[in-house]
């Protein structure tokens, strides 16, 4: 895509205030949840950022109401925004937005390609540091926004000691004194900067001023923290009393002090994604937690996080695995007592001996802080105290990884001061949490943007772009998941001319995907390490596993399995995950092991059959309160119990309406056809419509009732004819009205008439609309009143509007008062007979009507187009204000729907 407007290069500016530039010109964005809008999507440029994420950044906990309804208008206006640069790199995805800029056209994005490249290049560094403006993100709000301050800020200070040592290294020390006394009055704790402000002014003569830099960060520390400057920063000071140093370039020899650990495993090659983890972790005071399934990347985001902020610790690294999993770590003995997770899984670990003792962790931990042995106590608590004395007024990380429960992670806690703790764990630590303050944090899979970002950088970007349809299939194959996702790569590291097409075919296949997924030590191996959790299950969590292989996904409500105590254990071993309250998910490939792990024909199919039966009696129910007056459906369905009105029933449908797409697209014989039955009012009046095809579709697939097939086609059509998809449209009402007119199925007849005057009515052939909804009333014994609002709406179409108006009025005095859907389309006729009889208020006052029902039950589509309507009225009367907000708002909604008419509204606005 073309980011070029003539000579004007697009350009998102995060640094400072958030700025759109088109070249040399700045282009207005608007108010302030515009630019925060903007920011939320360039901070991930070329990464589809989800509606929910974008939410969350914009409004946080302070969501309005009709949060995605406001969103979508905020997109619209930093869309036009956009487009007055010449190009729109905007680009709605499944699941939400990306913003389609290279990386070099956001300011954060280049600042961090520019440090990552530079190894000490001072005229990198120089860009980098320059890049920045002021405070970032400055005149937004928010907490999103405040912890993204703080974690660029971070980011900000490293690049600027580099930048000051290579400036020092060049012998310019002048160049950095003034911008690091700035800094080290914002950032008075920051002792990197402050050291290297000593040595700038050391290097020019002002000696005695470097000193008095010292002085004051000594009492700073003491004063505020009741701590010490570190053993590097002393150093830099006794190099400064003493001139043991080089003032040109500001080295200094070292002094000798006790040990400064550096117990941190090697930083993960090419690490990809978790920018919002690792700014939580940039802010957490003390001590985090971090959790989810096995395999998901959690010490490796630890790790990776502790080498990044290296810079901060200047007194060290402490680094132990505590083995809470392993092959032999899973708890094997249920009998014991409860303890973080619920069950006795964790007791039992510590009884078969393969999780670690914490008393052996902290005594590796007083060894590297420079304890002789001898001077160890022999009590556990006295071992504790120590480390604690010993870590106290240090800044030093602290990386717990693999831990089983809280109480073996609370003796190696340092007691209050300045170091900071990571925990890694399957388990839901939820007493760190609760008694320690712990800040949790919960990974899931990689998104899909962050899973291509770690094949780019493992596999180099041209292997991966010569085949990115194979590298997308690799991402799903593999779920996302960090472990697979890098033993399916060393597949292709290790045969270069082994094609990721090939590779993706054989990721296909079951048994050469967990063959391809398995590594040479049980660590990497993807079905080893999940069994180390299963096995730590008590035996009905155990089962409730199992019978959640029987489900297609992609996640579920507790009503749907009825085992809460169960579910809260497979959630507390992080087997499944709640991604938001009350939804459940396991990733594909924990999908794929639990449906392994059951071996009876029996058992699968029973699981199967209770789980679809759940399904689809809350479904049909919910049909029945959207379109109460709708026909019993051909095939026997039975309602289930549960929801109350039709406002319930559009939730439940919203939260499920992507496991009820994946029954009918696994499931057979009659099983998808009525799914698509329960489905179709829900997706016709919410969309997307490509889903009423597709389920439509898998049902005519499967089904072999005749008068199923017709309704079938009858609706497949429907859905066509909403797509603009006239040819298909027409075949399927043929095939329809084919088995209705040799069965003498009126009522069938009837309704297939009234839709294909519907699609006449769009192909612009108006008086043959009219012919079809005339035979439609012929036939008609149920659809009365609704084919008479047809006839009187394609009258005045003709320019008959005082029979149009007689026969909407006569369908008004026959609609039932609770047909809200009915209703809300005959007062839309009447709003178009009285705009052409030139009664603009009553029209307007007719449209509003349609309007707030259609809004009521939720009708998108409906909405929009009684928008569009009203907006033209509005405009015939001169209030081209109203006019112009009602068509934007309709646009918005044509957007959201990908329909054809957002261009008819478009040529309106412009």
């Amino acid at each position: 895509m073309s980011l070029v407007a003539g000579s004007a290069v697009l350009e998102v500016r995060l640094l400072g205030p958030v700025e759109l530039w088109a070249g040399s010109r700045p282009l207005p964005v608007g108010e302030p949840r515009q630019r925060a809008v903007l920011a939320a999507l360039a901070c991930d440029a070329g990464r589809v950022v989800t509606a929910e994420t974008l939410i969350d950044r914009v409004w946080g906990e302070a969501a309005p109401a009709r949060a995605r309804h406001t969103l979508q208008s905020h997109l619209a206006r930093v869309r036009a925004a956009l487009r007055r640069g010449g190009d729109d790199p905007l680009v709605r995805r499944s699941g939400g937005y990306l913003l389609d800029l290279p990386a070099d056209r956001v300011d954060l994005l280049r600042f961090r390609a520019l440090t990552e490249q530079a190894r000490g290049d001072l005229g990198r560094l120089r860009e980098a540091v320059g890049l920045w403006r002021g405070e970032p993100l400055a005149g937004l709000a928010g907490d999103w926004a405040a912890s993204m301050r703080a974690a660029w800020d971070s980011e900000r200070l490293v690049a600027v000691v580099a930048w000051a040592e290579a400036e020092l290294a060049a012998g310019d020390p002048v160049a950095v004194i003034g911008p690091l006394s700035t800094i080290v009055q914002e950032q008075p704790f920051v002792e990197p900067v402050t050291v290297a402000l000593m040595r700038a002014l050391h290097a020019i003569g002002r000696t005695a001023d470097a000193l008095g830099q010292y002085e004051a960060l000594r009492r700073r520390l003491a004063d505020e923290l009741g701590a010490d400057p570190a053993p590097a920063t002393q150093a830099a000071h006794a190099a400064v009393l003493t001139s043991n140093g080089n003032a040109a370039t500001g080295t200094v020899e070292p002094v000798p002090d006790e040990p400064v650990p550096a117990q941190l495993p090697a930083d993960v090659t090419g690490f990809a994604g978790r920018a919002e983890a690792l700014a939580a972790l940039d802010k957490v005071p003390s001590l985090a937690v971090i959790g989810g399934s096995a395999g998901v990347g959690k010490t490796a985001l630890a790790v990776h996080w502790a080498h990044r902020a290296a810079g901060r610790f200047p007194d060290g690294q402490l680094y132990v695995d505590l083995r809470g999993f392993g092959p032999s770590g899973a708890a094997r003995d249920r009998g014991g007592a409860a303890g973080d997770r619920g069950g006795a899984a964790e007791d039992g670990a510590a009884r078969d001996g393969a999780a670690m003792d914490p008393g052996e962790a902290v005594r590796g931990f007083l060894g590297a802080l420079g304890v002789p042995a001898p001077r160890i106590p022999a009590e556990a608590a006295a071992q504790s105290a120590l480390l604690r004395s010993r870590l106290a007024g240090k800044r030093i990380v602290l990386v717990l990884d693999n831990a089983r429960d809280s109480d073996q992670v609370r003796p190696l806690l340092p007691g209050a001061g300045s170091c900071v703790t990571v925990v890694t764990s399957r388990n839901q630590l939820t007493g760190l949490v609760a008694a320690d303050g712990a800040h949790p944090l919960r990974l899931d899979v990689l998104s899909q943007g962050e899973a291509r970002e770690l094949l780019d950088r493992r596999l180099g970007p041209d292997r991966t772009a010569a085949e990115p349809g194979a590298g997308d299939a690799i991402i799903d194959l593999c779920a996302g998941l960090p472990l697979a996702l890098t033993l399916a790569v060393a597949h292709a590291v290790m045969q270069p001319a082994l094609g990721l097409a090939t590779l993706a075919d054989g990721l296909a296949g079951t048994r050469q995907r967990w063959s391809t997924l398995t590594g040479d030590t049980p660590g990497t191996d993807v079905r080893a390490v999940f069994s180390w959790s299963y096995e730590a299950l008590s035996p009905a969590a155990a089962r409730l596993f199992r019978l959640l292989g029987a489900h297609p996904g992609p996640d579920f409500a507790p009503a749907a399995v009825e085992h809460a105590d169960e579910l809260s254990e497979l959630v507390r071993s992080s087997l499944i995950t709640e991604h938001t309250p009350g939804r459940y998910r396991l990733h594909d490939l924990m999908q794929a092991y639990a449906e392994e792990l059951e071996t009876d024909p029996a058992a699968r199919d029973e699981a199967t059959a209770r789980l679809f039966g759940h399904y689809l009696g809350v479904a049909a129910a919910g049909a029945l309160l959207l379109a109460p007056a709708r026909l019993a459906p051909v095939l026997p369905i039975e309602p289930a119990a549960g929801l109350t009105d039709a406002a319930a029933a559009m939730r439940w449908f919203a939260a499920e309406r992507a496991v009820l797409l994946a029954w009918a697209a696994r499931t057979g014989g009659d099983r998808p056809w009525q799914v698509a039955w329960t489905l179709d009012t829900y997706l016709y009046r919410q969309g997307p419509w490509h889903d009423l095809v597709t389920v439509w579709e898998a049902a005519l697939a499967t089904v072999r009732n005749e008068p199923a097939r017709a309704y079938a086609h009858y609706r497949l059509a429907r859905a066509w004819t909403l797509l603009e998809r006239p040819a298909e449209a027409d075949r399927h009402y043929g095939l329809s009205l084919e088995v209705y007119e040799r069965a003498g199925d009126a009522p069938g007849q009837s309704q297939v008439h009234h839709e294909m005057a519907i699609l006449r009515e769009r192909q612009g052939r108006m008086r043959d609309a009219l012919t079809h909804a005339e035979r439609a009333l012929e036939l008609s014994d149920h659809a009365v009143v609704n084919t008479l609002n047809t006839i009187g709406f394609y009258r005045a179409q003709l320019g008959d509007f005082a029979g149009a108006l007689e026969a909407c009025e006569q369908a008004l005095a026959l609609c039932d008062d609770s047909d809200d859907d009915i209703r809300a389309a005959i007062w839309d006729s009447l709003g178009f007979i009285r705009h052409g009889l030139g009664e603009h208020d009553a029209a307007v006052a007719c449209y509003e009507t349609a309007l707030a029902l259609y809004r009521r039950i939720g009708d998108l589509y409906w909405v929009a187009d009684t928008l569009v309507h009203l907006g033209d009225t509005h405009r015939d009367t001169g209030r081209s204000a109203r006019a112009r907000a009602a068509w934007q708002e309709a646009l918005s909604l044509f957007e959201e729907l990908g329909h054809a008419h957002a261009a008819e509204v478009r040529s309106r606005l412009s």
